[in-house]
């Protein structure tokens, strides 16, 4: 019922199927309609639920944000988990891979973040998820630069977590204007052109720059 005071854990293979049908309808909605204009009556309908069993699983729209976003930025962090599996010396691919899957991983969830955005501008508790959800990219960001410059492979200069801010917003902002026809750029166009302007800021050596990469003059 309404108020309950947290969200149920499914048990059986119904209750979860019945929640995540609530999570698939409750997005498509929120990006078809913007948060304000989405009911939980409209929820549960294009769930083919009840109203009742919608509180069964959620107490609210703004749950069912959260649990939306909170799979975002679980996909988000994979996508910027890749480099780590590449070895330490292929420094260049392995900011080129994260690059990619960041880009791509963004672009998926373009719509539903810019319903997040919408709501960041206003209300604490989105703009706390806004913060979460950027935090993992930056992590890792971080966690690679420090690597390089333990190897000598970056600018020991360059603070640490400002960079990866830095160079992480870089990156969102053009995943949301890349695919626009004014830029006319295609995937390998957009990492190519991220990657280098990522591997340029940090100092990398040219030496660690792959053959035919155009690289940044002396």
């Amino acid at each position: 019922m309404p108020g309950a005071e947290q969200e149920q854990t499914p048990v059986t293979d119904r209750g979860r199927r019945t929640r995540a049908a609530l999570v698939e309808a409750a997005r498509e909605l929120f990006e078809e309609r913007g948060f304000a204009d989405v009911r939980i009556d409209h929820v549960a309908e294009r769930a083919g639920v009840s109203h009742g069993t919608f509180y069964t699983w959620f107490d609210s729209k703004e749950s069912l944000l959260r649990e939306i976003v909170a799979a975002v930025a679980e996909d988000v962090f994979a996508a910027s988990a890749v480099g780590t599996r590449l070895p330490a010396d292929a420094s260049y691919a392995r900011i080129e891979a994260a690059n990619r899957l960041y880009l791509a991983a963004i672009t998926r969830h373009a719509r539903i973040l810019r319903v997040l955005d919408s709501l960041a501008d206003t209300r604490e508790e989105f703009r706390r998820l806004r913060v979460d959800l950027r935090e993992s990219f930056v992590r890792r960001g971080m966690e690679g630069l420090v690597r390089l410059q333990e190897l000598g492979l970056a600018d020991p200069a360059l603070p640490a977590r400002p960079t990866a801010s830095a160079l992480g917003a870089m990156v969102e902002s053009f995943a949301h204007l890349w695919q626009d026809p004014v830029e006319n750029l295609d995937e390998d166009a957009a990492v190519d052109i991220l990657t280098r302007l990522w591997a340029g800021a940090i100092g990398l050596p040219r030496s660690a720059w792959p053959d035919g990469t155009r690289q940044p003059p002396a």
